[in-house]
């Protein structure tokens, strides 16, 4: 029998003042406010869409859980930890997600994740009844970006709470029931739909909310001249800082590269084609900086801010009190929580490179002590780092991009054309040898995967990288993945109300 699951409450976010582009997303006091009311003006609108991120940013979701939390110890990128005494973290490396201390943060993420979609789903249920009293190149771009904020939670939780190796599966978890798809909001629950069907509904708002983000300024379509008078706020400034156009494309590419089959691949690599093709010329040109990483730019754009497709500030303080056990510079031997890597898995990794910016600017030796190997620098914030590119979490960058890209030209066998983008890349990066034309298939698919772990350190991108290809071993570990291991369960609440199956 179809089951169904809690709608999870809607609560309104309150308004958040914007003055400047400081202020931008930054953490503010909220107020409740009546739907009805809330909802009267376009400025509504916005307030809910900025406050969607904002809730984007908490501790459950990517202001740590879903960035360099919880997702990053899954895909057992640091040193393992060896005690149970000080962390959870010791549970959740192991896979342990019904211990005492891990329930309660997998469950929360789940209840977060559902409360940005019910947010998002509250203003789309009255934005088309409202679209006359508001400007229609905004209405375009709030309505786009609320479809896309839906599309994308959906997403992150089907990839936690759902199966992975779908192209090697697909008839299985074609049939499996997948987390519900809410669209609406409404006292009563959401079915539960089979896992090709949540598929198409995947789908289905990413090219809606595509549609609607032509209208974006990133795409090029205007000049910048359309965009100055409605952007007295600063709504369009920073545009990597929304579910902007080609955020959506990037999106894109991954839930067709996770589904995996021949058909979604042609259309992965269309997608990271066009990201990669115009992204950084026609968001620049509409005022977003992004290009390139450059060698003098580490200590100045932390998090390689520069190359954000999507990303989110979060509040200084917040995040300096979020990662104060985790990321240090220097260790001492009490430091039970915080992450570095031994210097053989480091060597290991980087491939004994002295050019490879991933490890002379974003590691630390740590010459001393127990914990003697290399500390991650990327989400460190240094005192010559500049401002408005501080306290960024990155949740799409430009290399995904042309990893993806590169996977599916070898799906068609085309080697060269998946290591020419690999040389991109890894030039950027100071890594100037030339990978082996002659190698196979399989051999470039490893150097795609030795290019992710060198890429996203602290990015919450490996689990899943290996979860997609279905990777029986992760690193530092010895025993089989299964999908006890890689599928996260359903909220205890959620199944004792017999609303999931």
């Amino acid at each position: 029998m179809k089951k169904q699951y809690l709608y999870l409450l809607f609560i309104l976010v309150g308004a958040v003042c914007m003055t400047s582009c400081e202020s931008w997303l930054d953490e503010t006091s909220n107020s409740e406010i009546r739907e009805e009311d809330h909802f009267s003006t376009e400025v509504g609108f916005r307030q809910s869409l900025i406050g969607c991120y904002i809730n984007m940013t908490d501790e459950s979701l990517y202001g740590k859980e879903l960035s360099w939390g919880m997702v990053e110890t899954l895909g057992r990128q640091f040193q393992p930890y060896t005690t149970s005494a000080s962390s959870s973290n010791y549970y959740i490396q192991n896979y342990n997600y019904k211990h005492s201390t891990t329930v309660a943060r997998v469950e929360n993420i789940w209840a977060k994740a559902y409360n940005v979609i019910a947010n998002a789903n509250a203003a789309l249920a009255v934005i088309d009844e409202k679209e006359t009293m508001m400007n229609p190149t905004n209405y375009s771009v709030i309505k786009g970006e609320f479809l896309a904020i839906r599309a994308y939670m959906h997403f992150e939780l089907m990839r936690l709470y759902g199966y992975g190796n779908w192209a090697g599966r697909k008839a299985e978890i074609d049939a499996k029931y997948a987390v519900p798809y809410v669209k609406s909001v409404s006292k009563n629950p959401t079915d539960q739909v089979k896992t090709s069907e949540f598929f198409k509904l995947l789908i289905a708002d990413l090219e809606e909310a595509a549609k609607y983000l032509a209208e974006d300024p990133v795409t090029g379509k205007h000049e910048w001249s359309h965009y100055e008078e409605l952007n007295e706020d600063g709504f369009y400034d920073y545009r990597n800082l929304h579910l902007n156009y080609y955020a959506v494309k990037a999106l894109q590419a991954r839930v067709y590269l996770w589904e995996g089959s021949a058909d979604s691949k042609a259309k992965a690599l269309a997608a990271a084609t066009e990201v990669i093709d115009d992204y950084y010329t026609n968001a620049a040109s509409a005022g977003t900086v992004v290009r390139w990483m450059g060698d003098t730019d580490f200590n100045s754009y932390p998090a390689l801010a520069l190359e954000h497709i999507f990303g989110l500030n979060i509040n200084a303080e917040r995040f300096n009190n979020l990662t104060a056990a985790y990321l240090k510079t220097a260790l001492a031997d009490t430091d039970d929580d915080a992450y570095y890597l031994t210097n053989a898995d480091t060597y290991a990794i980087y491939e004994n490179s002295n050019t490879d910016y991933r490890f002379t600017k974003l590691l630390q030796s740590q010459l001393t002590g127990i914990m003697v190997g290399f500390l991650p620098l990327k989400l460190h914030q240094t005192s010559g780092a500049q401002q408005l590119f501080s306290y960024r979490i990155p949740l799409m960058r430009m290399p995904e991009m042309y990893y993806i890209a590169a996977e599916c030209h070898l799906a068609n066998n085309d080697v060269e054309a998946a290591l020419d983008l690999l040389t991109v890349v890894r030039n950027q990066r100071g890594v100037y040898e030339e990978l082996d034309a002659t190698m196979s298939v399989e051999q470039a698919m490893e150097e795609i995967k030795k290019e992710y772990h060198k890429e996203f350190l602290l990015e919450g991108v490996m689990f899943y990288y290996y979860k997609r290809t279905g990777a029986d071993v992760l690193p530092n570990m010895e025993t089989p993945m299964t999908d006890a291991e890689y599928v996260l369960p359903y909220p205890e609440f959620e199944l004792q109300n017999g609303r999931i199956q």
